[in-house]
C-alpha cells in the first residue's frame, strides 16, 4: 500500500509539470497550507487522500533539499500510519525525523518524534515503555507552551491510567489535556477527551456525567464535520444506554450511528469523485485556452494523468470498502485488550498478597532458627565447655569433645547466617545500602559476575518496608542475570532526587526481545511488576537481542 501511495505522489508530480506550473498541485497553496490541508483530512479518517498529499510534500521536499519541511511531511506521514495501526511503519517514519531533525538541532521536532514513538508503543501494548516517552517529552511542551502537543500526551497518559485500572488518576489527567486543547484551540481533541471522560464514568456507573461528556463529544464533532469521532461519540453512548438498559435510546442511537458510518464510507467517496469531475472540468478549460500554445504531445501526457489521478480515486474508493469490514472487528479487539489489562492487573494485586506472605513466613522462620534453636545449640556448647574443662588434655575423649565443640560453633553461625539472609540481617541492621554492598560483595566473591555498586546519601527518605521490597528487587534481578543474562559485569545505581527514589540494574549480557517478554511474561517479571507496583513505583526496561539489559525503576517517597 505504501508503494502504491508514492507512485500517485510522483504521478501528481507529473501533473504539476505537464500543466506548467510548480505549485499547480493545489493552485498557489504554500507548503504550510497542504499540511493543514493533509491534517485535516486525516481528522476526517480520510487517511489515503492525507498521505497522497503528504507523499507529495515530502518528494517535493527532498527536491528541494528542505530539511525543515521534510521532517514536517515525515511527521504527517507516521501520524497516519499510526492511526491506522502500522506501528512498525510509523516508527520507521518517527526515526527519521528525528535523525534529521537533530541534524538541524530542532529540539521541538526531537521531541515530537520521541512522543509519537511512545504513541506506537501504546498501541501495541507496551504501555511502559509508551509512558517512559510521554514522562519524559511532557515537560517540555509544556515549557515551550506548545500546548496542543502537551494535550496529546496527557491524552495518552489518560488512556494508560484507564487500562490500569487507576480511574480517578484517568479523569484528572483527561481533565488537564481539555485545558490545553482549549487553550490550543484543538477541538478534536477536546472532543477526544470528553470521550474519554464519558467512558471512565461509565465504567464507574456514574452515568449523569458520563451522557454530558458524550453530548458534549458529539457536539463537537458534529459541529466539525469529525465523522470519525461522531460516530464514536455515538457509540459510546449505545454502550451507556445499554448499560441503563434504555433499549428505546439504544435502538435511535445506533440507527444515527448506522448513518455516519454511511457518511464516511460512501459520501466521503461522494466528495471525492465529485472533486475529480472538478479537476476534469478545470483541465478541459485550461486546455481549450492553450490549445494555440501547446503541443500535442503535452496534451497526450496531460490526458494521461488525469487518468491515472481517476484510478488513484477508484483504488482508494476500494480501499474504504475494505477498511468498513474491519471495522466491528477491531472494536471487539479494543475491548478485549482492556479486558486483559484489567485481569493482568488483578493477577499482580493477587501475587502482591503472595509475596507479602513469603515475606511473614521468611521472618517467622528467622526467628524460630535463631532465637529457638540457636539458643538450643548455644545451651549445647556450654555444657560441652564444662565437660571439656572436667578432662584432661591428654585424654583422647578431650580431643573428641574439642572437634564436636568446634562442629557446633560452625553449625551455630551456620544457623546465625541463614536467619541473616531470610531476615536481610544487614538490611535490619544498618540499611539498604550496607545491605546492597555485601550482596555485591558475595556475588563478586563467587568470581561469576563482577558487581559494583553506587549510590548517594538517602538519608533515611524510605520506610523500612520500601527498603526491604527495594533490596527483594535488586536480589531478584541479580538472580536472574546470573541465571539468564551470561554477563560478566553488572552495575547497581541508587539514587535520591527531589520526590523519589532511583534505582537503576544493567549489565552487558545477551539481552532479550521485549515484545517476546511482554507476550510469555514470566513469573520473575511479574513478581517484579507486583513488588514495584506495591510500592506505587514504576519501572522502563531497555534491552535488545546482544545489547545488554538496563531497568530503571522509581520509588516515590513518602512525605508522611
Amino acid at each position: 500500500m505504501r508503494k502504491f501511495f508514492v507512485i500517485a505522489g510522483f504521478f501528481l508530480v507529473i501533473i504539476c509539470q505537464v500543466l506548467g506550473q510548480e505549485n499547480r498541485f493545489e493552485s498557489k497553496k504554500s507548503f504550510d497550507d497542504l499540511i493543514n490541508q493533509a491534517d485535516r483530512l486525516k481528522a476526517e479518517s480520510k487517511y489515503d487522500s492525507a498521505l497522497v498529499i503528504f507523499n507529495f510534500l515530502k518528494n517535493k521536499a527532498e527536491l528541494e533539499n528542505d530539511t525543515l519541511n521534510l521532517i514536517k511531511s515525515n511527521l504527517g506521514i507516521g501520524a497516519v500510519f499510526f492511526l491506522l495501526k502500522e506501528t512498525d511503519v510509523a516508527r520507521d517514519y518517527y526515526r527519521k525525523l528525528i535523525s534529521m531533525a537533530k541534524l538541524i538541532n530542532d529540539s521541538s521536532y526531537i521531541n515530537k518524534g520521541f512522543y509519537g514513538i511512545g504513541g506506537t508503543y501504546q498501541v501495541d501494548g507496551n504501555l511502559d515503555s509508551a509512558f517512559y516517552y510521554y514522562e519524559n517529552t511532557l515537560p517540555y511542551f509544556i515549557g515551550k507552551n506548545q500546548y496542543k502537543d502537551a494535550a496529546l500526551i496527557l491524552a495518552n497518559m489518560a488512556s494508560i491510567y484507564y487500562l490500569r485500572g487507576e480511574l480517578d488518576l484517568s479523569i484528572e489527567t483527561s481533565l488537564k489535556s481539555t485545558e490545553f486543547a482549549k487553550t490550543s484551540d484543538s477541538p478534536q481533541l477536546e472532543g477526544s477527551n470528553l470521550r474519554m471522560l464519558g467512558m471512565i464514568h461509565r465504567v464507574k456507573k456514574e452515568y449523569e456525567e458520563s451522557q454530558e461528556y458524550y453530548f458534549g463529544a458529539y457536539r463537537i464533532a458534529d459541529a466539525n464535520n469529525f465523522l470519525k469521532d461522531k460516530g464514536e461519540a455515538l457509540y459510546g453512548l449505545i454502550r451507556l444506554s445499554r448499560d441503563q438498559e434504555d433499549y428505546d435510546k439504544v435502538i435511535r442511537y445506533y440507527e444515527n450511528y448506522i448513518s455516519v458510518l454511511e457518511d464516511i464510507y460512501l459520501k466521503g467517496e461522494n466528495d471525492q469523485i465529485l472533486d475529480l469531475k472538478e479537476k476534469y472540468k478545470t483541465a478541459s478549460l485550461e486546455l481549450e485556452n492553450e490549445k494555440q500554445k501547446r503541443s500535442t504531445t503535452i496534451v497526450l501526457l496531460t490526458s494521461m494523468a488525469l487518468v491515472l489521478t481517476a484510478f488513484v480515486i477508484i483504488n482508494v474508493i476500494d480501499q474504504r470498502r475494505k477498511n468498513i469490514k474491519t471495522l466491528a472487528a477491531k472494536n471487539d479487539e479494543l475491548n478485549k485488550q482492556q479486558i486483559d489489562e484489567l485481569l493482568q492487573k488483578q493477577e499482580i494485586a493477587s501475587l502482591q498478597g503472595v509475596l507479602e506472605g513469603q515475606e511473614t513466613e521468611r521472618k517467622r522462620v528467622a526467628i524460630d532458627l535463631h532465637d529457638r534453636l540457636g539458643g538450643i545449640l548455644s545451651m549445647v556448647k556450654l555444657h560441652f565447655s564444662v565437660v571439656t574443662e572436667s578432662l584432661s588434655k591428654d585424654d583422647q575423649t578431650h580431643a573428641k569433645f574439642m572437634k564436636a565443640s568446634d562442629l557446633l560453633d560452625q553449625a551455630t553461625g551456620e544457623v546465625r547466617s541463614i536467619s541473616h539472609n531470610l531476615m536481610s540481617g544487614v538490611l535490619t541492621k544498618f540499611g539498604l545500602v550496607p545491605a546492597l554492598e555485601d550482596l555485591k560483595d558475595k556475588i563478586s566473591q563467587t568470581g561469576k559476575l563482577k558487581v559494583s555498586l553506587y549510590s548517594n546519601e538517602l538519608n533515611n527518605v524510605l520506610t523500612a518496608e520500601q527498603e526491604l521490597q527495594l533490596y527483594r528487587i535488586v536480589q531478584e534481578l541479580m538472580s536472574n542475570i546470573l541465571k539468564h543474562s551470561k554477563a560478566k559485569e553488572a552495575n547497581i545505581q541508587l539514587t535520591k532526587g527531589e520526590d523519589s527514589v532511583n534505582l537503576i540494574v544493567e549489565d552487558d549480557g545477551v539481552g532479550f526481545d521485549l515484545k517476546e517478554v511482554n507476550k510469555k511474561a514470566g513469573i520473575g517479571l511479574t513478581n517484579l511488576k507486583a513488588r514495584v507496583g506495591k510500592l506505587d513505583g514504576n519501572f522502563h526496561i531497555d534491552s535488545g537481542r546482544g545489547a545488554g539489559t538496563t531497568i530503571s525503576i522509581d520509588i516515590p517517597i513518602t512525605n508522611d
